[in-house]
This record gives structure tokens, C-alpha cells and sequence, in this order.
């Protein structure tokens, strides 16, 4: 019974979420080729679950079959072919998210982000696999036939392909691990912290992202702009300290921006929130212009502006890029 809980679990997540991930990858260009790369692997991982409906595999095993075992080995094959289809969208889709991105992730650095190639194709070639086993053992096709050729064809090809990518991605990843694990940050200006970065002081971190967008997620500029936290030595005394540091070329399975490419998205970022300011509200503490008291001390809703604020653009960042108006600050709305 764990197992089927399991393979339930699996089953409805998938039908779930993995066609709107098949719809998010394709119209929202912002997201990264890697992360893109990874939706093979959901109906992939399902796949390999349904295995567990067919063991035992034989009547001979177990010979008092109860009809819920007959019924449910009934359904175990259609199941297979279903979550089989799955598998081959999610690797067309995956090859086409990288074809269509091919352009701009070329030009990034072998990252730790690049090893999101490896385990969702040696994950596809798995479930393959168990489904070549299913179709052997369950169906009655020949194992000489033409429909068997494509698919042992196809799963060869698959495991081949992604056992050279992942051997040769190892080898690179152990001759770049040095580099990765002690940058040289002694003439690097230290990245600022979470809370004073520019969308942070512009509140604009939770800005809702939508299906098809024309601007990063705001939680990975911030990240590229913040950096990540590593333990650096002192080249004075030899002590070790946490530091902040842009060089690091990944963060997770996100290549890291350069600069250039940062100030563009968030640039891309402020006209769009510029361009589609939210529906004014009622009847709520959340807006602007509430200047009334409840009672003669208490100061509630006194200068509430809630996600209405108004902030002022850092001066140290305003040599770099374009200001939403021509004055000293910019007021900031969330798209609903």
C-alpha cells in the first residue's frame, strides 16, 4: 500500500503541474535554459513509480491472484503507455526550450548550473527502460518487431547520449571545482546584503510573476545581485570570514548574470511594474492617502502606504540605469 500511495501521488502531481509547465516554458523565455531542461525528468520519475504496479510480475509468483490484483495489472500497461507519451513530450520539450534559448546560453561559462543536463536524461533513459520492461512482459508484442527497433533505438540512443554528457560534464566539473571553491575576491567591492539591494528598497521582491512575462523573476535578480555567502581566508591573517561574492558562476541551477545583463532585467523589470500599475483599492488599509485616527492617541493607519510606497532609487545605482521618472524618486507598484 505505501507503494501505491506512492505511484498516486505521483500520477496526480504530474497530471497536475506538468502541463503547466510544458505551458510556462514555452511562452516565458526569461526562464534559464537549465531550469528549463529539468521538466523531463517529472513524468520520467512517474514512470519509473508505475513499476511498482507490476510486481509481482508473474501469476506463478503468487498463486492465489486476488481480482484487484487482476484488475490493477488490467490497468498497469495502458497506464505505462500514457506516462511513456508524457516522457517523450517532456524530452521534446526539454530540446526545444534549450533550442529556443540556444542563443543567449551559449554565450555562459561552464557553471555548476550545467549539471541540470545530466540527471533528467539519465532519469528519461531510466524510465525507458522500465518501460521497454513493462511492454516485454505484459504485452503481446514480438520482440522482433518493427515497433520494438524504435523503441530499443530510441532508449540506446537516450542512455548513450546522456552517459557521454554526464562523464564528460564530471570531468569538467572536477577540473573547474578548484576555481569554483576559492575565487579570488581581494579586488571585488562586496555585493549588498538581502534587505539593500535595489528591489528590496524598492519593494519589488514578491512581485508576482505571470505565465508569459518580459522580466526576470525578481527573487533571482536579487540573488544575482546579493551573491552568495561563502567562506573566504584572509590574505592578511589567514582567517577564515563569510563574505559575499558575485563570482561565483551559478546559483543553483541559475547561471550567474554578468552586470550588464542584471541592469537590463531590472530595467526590463521597473517599466514593466511602471506600465502596469494594480487596481486601486477600497475599503482597505492598503492604500495611499489614509489620514484618519482611531481615537484621540492611537496613530493607526496614520501615513499607511502599504504596497504603495514611494522610495527613493539609490544613488550609488542611478549612474547605471535609466530612472522611471525624471525626478529623485519613483513610485513603485506590484502587478496584481
Amino acid at each position: 500500500m505505501p507503494g501505491h500511495l506512492l505511484m498516486f501521488i505521483s500520477l496526480t502531481l504530474n497530471f497536475f503541474f506538468f502541463p503547466i509547465s510544458l505551458i510556462r516554458v514555452a511562452v516565458n523565455k526569461k526562464i534559464s535554459a537549465t531550469v528549463a531542461w529539468m521538466q523531463m525528468s517529472a513524468p520520467a520519475v512517474s514512470l519509473y513509480a508505475l513499476t511498482i504496479m507490476a510486481q509481482p510480475s508473474f501469476i506463478e509468483e503468487q498463486p492465489d491472484v486476488t481480482k484487484f490484483q487482476r484488475v490493477h495489472r488490467e490497468m498497469y500497461l495502458p497506464c505505462m503507455h500514457v506516462m511513456c507519451a508524457f516522457s517523450l513530450i517532456g524530452m521534446a520539450a526539454s530540446i526545444h526550450s534549450l533550442w529556443d534559448r540556444w542563443a543567449d546560453f551559449k554565450r555562459k561559462e561552464f557553471s555548476p548550473a550545467h549539471v541540470a543536463f545530466c540527471f533528467p536524461t539519465l532519469s528519461h533513459a531510466n524510465s525507458i527502460q522500465a518501460y521497454r520492461g513493462a511492454v516485454k512482459a505484459f504485452s503481446n508484442v514480438p520482440s522482433r518487431s518493427w515497433r520494438m527497433f524504435i523503441l530499443d533505438g530510441y532508449w540506446i540512443a537516450v542512455l548513450v547520449g546522456s552517459t557521454v554528457i554526464t562523464f564528460w560534464f564530471c570531468f569538467k566539473f572536477m577540473y573547474m571545482l578548484p576555481e569554483w571553491t576559492s575565487p579570488d575576491i581581494s579586488n571585488e567591492e562586496e555585493p549588498p546584503a538581502p534587505y539593500e539591494t535595489l528591489l528590496s528598497r524598492q519593494h519589488m521582491v514578491t512581485a508576482g510573476d505571470t505565465l508569459s512575462q518580459p522580466f526576470v523573476s525578481p527573487a533571482i535578480l536579487q540573488a544575482n545581485e546579493t551573491g552568495a555567502l561563502i567562506l573566504s581566508r584572509s590574505a592578511r591573517d589567514g582567517t577564515l570570514r563569510y563574505v559575499r561574492t558575485r563570482r561565483i558562476r551559478a546559483l543553483g541551477f541559475e547561471p550567474t548574470m554578468n552586470w550588464s545583463e542584471m541592469l537590463e532585467e531590472e530595467d526590463v523589470l521597473l517599466d514593466y511594474v511602471g506600465k502596469h500599475p494594480p487596481r486601486r483599492r477600497h475599503k482597505t488599509l492598503s492604500v495611499p492617502g489614509i489620514d484618519f485616527n482611531y481615537g484621540s492617541t492611537s496613530a493607526f493607519g496614520t501615513n499607511n502606504s502599504g504596497v504603495y510606497g514611494t522610495v527613493d532609487s539609490p544613488s550609488r545605482r542611478s549612474s547605471k540605469r535609466r530612472s522611471m521618472s525624471q525626478g529623485t524618486s519613483s513610485t513603485v507598484f506590484f502587478p496584481k
